[in-house]
């Protein structure tokens, strides 16, 4: 009988006592929404389409031949750094808006006969773009997506240079690996594609009417580019 007694007793507190059930939820990061991520990144790009165009203008003796030229471009494998800040709106979808460097990226020569220009300017170029995020924990963070480049500032020559292409259209796949609660290493590997591209090198106006002059293109220009670099989670 005490023996019984001290069995229902044990029920009774047993049942009294409140019962907790852990859950992995939202360990993994998907719940996750309103945050943002800052990556600072070194860029090593190569490029992939046409690499080296001659041009020339000859007009022949005559009224015109002032504005004879030879020309040529090529393109190098070169370095850069990038940054860009990313907020997830929704659950893994984000916004990221970037910054990217490319040192002397193309070679330019640019010859008539009172004028010689040559040298190898750099590329700014202000981005835009959207990730998803398909795997989320609590130390990796991997994620696809696209990105726009929304014109080109060519500097670095002492010269006004103008470069054709507005926009360039690029994909995305990255991954962030978290180091502490915040800080995280990573890199991506990024496709960028500029379609036909041309440089101009003449005063503004002057440019393509008289023999075509001033205009010299590099084909279907496109490259793939790797980064590496640090990130920090907001």
């Amino acid at each position: 009988a005490i023996g019984r007694g001290i069995f229902v007793l044990l029920l009774a507190s047993t049942a009294a006592m409140p019962l907790t059930v852990s859950s992995a939820a939202g360990t993994n990061g998907a719940d996750r929404t309103h945050w943002g991520t800052l990556r600072l990144q070194g860029v090593f790009i190569m490029p992939l389409g046409e690499d080296h165009v001659e041009a020339w203008n000859d007009c022949d003796a005559g009224w015109f031949d002032f504005v004879d030229f030879s020309s040529s471009i090529g393109v190098n494998t070169t370095g850069g750094f990038l940054a860009s800040f990313e907020y997830v709106v929704k659950g893994r979808y984000g916004i990221e808006a970037g910054l990217i460097y490319w040192y002397e990226y193309v070679n330019l020569r640019f010859e008539t006969e009172d004028l010689l220009i040559e040298g190898s300017p750099n590329f700014i170029m202000p981005t835009i773009g959207a990730n998803y995020h398909f795997f989320i924990d609590e130390t990796k963070d991997i994620y696809a997506g696209g990105l726009c480049c929304l014109g080109v500032i060519a500097t670095g020559l002492g010269t006004d240079i103008e470069v054709s292409k507005d926009v360039a259209l690029g994909l995305n796949l990255g991954m962030d690996y978290y180091i502490e609660k915040s800080w995280s290493v990573g890199g991506s590997l990024k496709y960028i594609d500029f379609g036909e591209i041309d440089f101009s090198l003449l005063p503004s106006g002057l440019e393509g009417i008289i023999c075509d002059n001033g205009l010299f293109g590099l084909g279907h220009l496109n490259n793939i580019s790797m980064t590496v670099g640090i990130g920090y989670k907001f």
